[in-house]
């Protein structure tokens, strides 16, 4: 725990850590990580009692991480038996799904969730998301001092590298964002260079001589992030009129930026439009990008070329192919 604390550059690890080395040593018992099995593991997350039967998914999910990183800390010093990837082999079929053949957005249908938003803060938050792709971790902290219209970019930290990457401002997230600071100034003042670019909105209050009627104004507070981001998406997407993926609906318009920008950069002429999604999403790895970009679609497109058609005598001439249909009908073989 102690590691843990130094490489987050946090005074203490997170709670959930202590809860889940505590809860493994439980489950296992008081022995020597060299004598640990994969079915120690597996049983640990999907046997009776396991972490599957009270965690939801991206609970899961970060679980999984952070019990190779505790296995991989060990492998390091030597003191399993096996490794990281024979330790964790039964969790590998049971990960969080693909994302291959996850829902992706049009462009209308980008612009339909985007009206249906009807706070101005929504919008412009379901704005930003669809323009840059970014996480929505990475936009609930952003401040209004990371946007510079000027410069027409944005100062971005991601959490998961530790570190702050420019984004570009297109034109019309410059229009959005104009248009929301416009209201912000108008209903909370003034603001600040530290407040958030998309506060929090203050607990609903009673309207004076009414206990029981609640006051419609939605108050907010820059000084906070917002807690709850899921409700916006989903309320947005109920009055839209569109179906999103249970817990992942703000990752749905980051793979829906990721597939419009890909066809963009294909349509332009660009030899590396997978480079280009892979920069703009800052992945590490470009099959990290690959699946976010469904390579379902690329294989359709691959039979569609493929299927029925000549490959090796594309190109000859017609007149010089032979039907082997109507060869073997006139006794050639």
């Amino acid at each position: 725990m102690d590691h843990r604390t130094a490489q987050s550059k946090s005074t203490r690890p997170p709670y959930y850590l202590r809860s889940l080395y505590r809860r493994f040593v439980e489950r296992v018992g008081d022995c020597h990580v060299s004598t640990l099995r994969s079915q120690h593991i597996e049983d640990f997350f999907y046997g009776p009692g396991g972490l599957a039967d009270t965690a939801g998914s991206t609970t899961l999910a970060n679980y999984r991480v952070n019990m190779r990183s505790f296995l991989r800390f060990c492998e390091r010093r030597e003191w399993t038996l096996r490794t990281v990837d024979q330790l964790t082999e039964g969790l590998r079929e049971k990960s969080t799904q693909s994302n291959r053949n996850r829902y992706r957005m049009t462009r209308d249908e980008l612009r339909r969730l985007l009206d249906a938003a009807t706070f101005p803060r929504d919008r412009a938050l379901i704005a930003f998301i669809a323009n840059t792709g970014l996480r929505i971790s990475e936009a609930v902290r952003m401040r209004i001092r990371d946007v510079a219209f000027q410069k027409g970019e944005l100062y971005v930290y991601v959490p998961k590298t530790d570190e702050e990457v420019t984004v570009p401002l297109s034109l019309d997230l410059e229009r959005e964002l104009r248009v929301w600071l416009t209201h912000y100034t108008e209903v909370a003042g003034p603001p600040k260079r530290s407040h958030y670019l998309f506060p929090v909105c203050l607990r609903p209050t009673f309207m004076p001589g009414h206990a029981q009627v609640r006051n419609p104004e939605r108050v907010l507070n820059p000084e906070a992030m917002i807690s709850h981001p899921h409700v916006i998406i989903k309320d947005a997407a109920e009055a839209a009129g569109i179906e999103l993926d249970p817990g992942d609906a703000w990752h749905t318009l980051r793979r829906s930026f990721a597939r419009i920008l890909y066809e963009d950069a294909r349509e332009h002429g660009h030899d590396n439009a997978l480079r280009i999604v892979q920069a703009a999403l800052n992945h590490k790895e470009v099959s990290t990008t690959e699946r976010y970009l469904g390579l379902d679609i690329e294989r359709q497109r691959y039979a569609d070329m493929i299927k029925g058609k000549p490959f090796l005598t594309a190109d000859l001439e017609p007149g010089k192919i032979v039907d082997l249909g109507e060869r073997r009908a006139v006794g050639h073989g």
